[in-house]
């Protein structure tokens, strides 16, 4: 008898034991996870160059995002107004440690060095880290054409653009959860819609806006995969008043969380990173 009893008290022990450990592996593994979602993600902002008012676009740019997820954005505006400068960081090659997701808001039109444009490409390429690439970008590193990668890389070819007008955005692909963040037909107050020359296999275009002077749609939203590198990508943005809207501050977010493999099914943030 006593030794049933012994056993039987052993065996509840042994169960408050197992209890307790289940208890603290599973609290300790909502900790972890706490912890990773509240862990901004780390956004870098490269700006500057000719031809916009990069001065205040980083700002509007920062506090966007920032209003809107969990991030911290760290700027890099040496540029100055010169549409042909080489940023400094890039000479380092770990110039992409310590970062989730480059933001590109450049005009570097003038910049003619294809080694230059390849280096920056092959180290997104090594470390896999995402992009999000914004209007005059697409015409950075690339003069006339001469760097390909950097194209291939954006997912879209362009070389110029028609007259500063308003244009009318439509989605063309509704399904994709980018799109669940922008309501179309959308009116820019201002805009510089750019005439697109060629768009890659590896790219799928989001949406377009009808150009009254080239009398055709040009894509002005799209999503590209490059060697394994996502990248976000729109052509919309010159002006300050774009900028600011709601609309377009949703467009790049959500842009930037799909690039980070952050954006489920229906638009929404994932792990974490979502509205304050």
């Amino acid at each position: 008898m006593r030794s049933l009893v012994r056993s039987s008290r052993a065996r509840q022990f042994g169960r408050a034991v197992l209890s307790s450990c289940v208890a603290a592996v599973l609290s300790a593994a909502v900790s972890v996870g706490s912890a990773a979602a509240q862990t901004p993600l780390r956004v870098l902002l490269l700006t500057g160059g000719g031809y916009h008012d990069y001065t205040a676009q980083k700002e509007i740019l920062a506090k966007g995002i920032t209003d809107r997820i969990n991030a911290t954005v760290t700027i890099d505006h040496e540029a100055g107004a010169s549409s042909a400068h080489r940023i400094s960081r890039h000479n380092d090659p770990d110039w992409l440690k310590g970062f989730d997701v480059v933001v590109y808001n450049i005009c570097f039109a003038d910049v003619r060095d294809n080694a230059w444009s390849e280096a920056i490409v092959r180290a997104h390429v090594a470390t896999k880290v995402p992009a999000v690439v914004l209007h005059c970008t697409m015409h950075s590193y690339n003069y006339r054409g001469d760097s390909p990668i950097w194209s291939r890389f954006l997912g879209v070819r362009t070389q110029r653009h028609q007259r500063q007008m308003p244009f009318t955005v439509e989605a063309v692909d509704t399904k994709h959860p980018i799109m669940a963040n922008l309501s179309t037909p959308w009116r820019t107050p201002q805009g510089e819609l750019y005439e697109i020359l060629e768009v890659y296999p590896s790219a799928r275009v989001l949406a377009e806006a009808y150009g009254e002077e080239s009398k055709k749609n040009q894509p002005t939203v799209w999503i590209n995969e490059f060697e394994g590198v996502r990248v976000f990508g729109t052509t919309i943005g010159h002006h300050n008043e774009t900028m600011r809207t709601t609309q377009y501050l949703d467009l790049v977010t959500a842009g930037l969380l799909w690039a980070v493999n952050r954006l489920d099914d229906s638009g929404k943030p994932l792990n974490g990173h979502g509205v304050h």
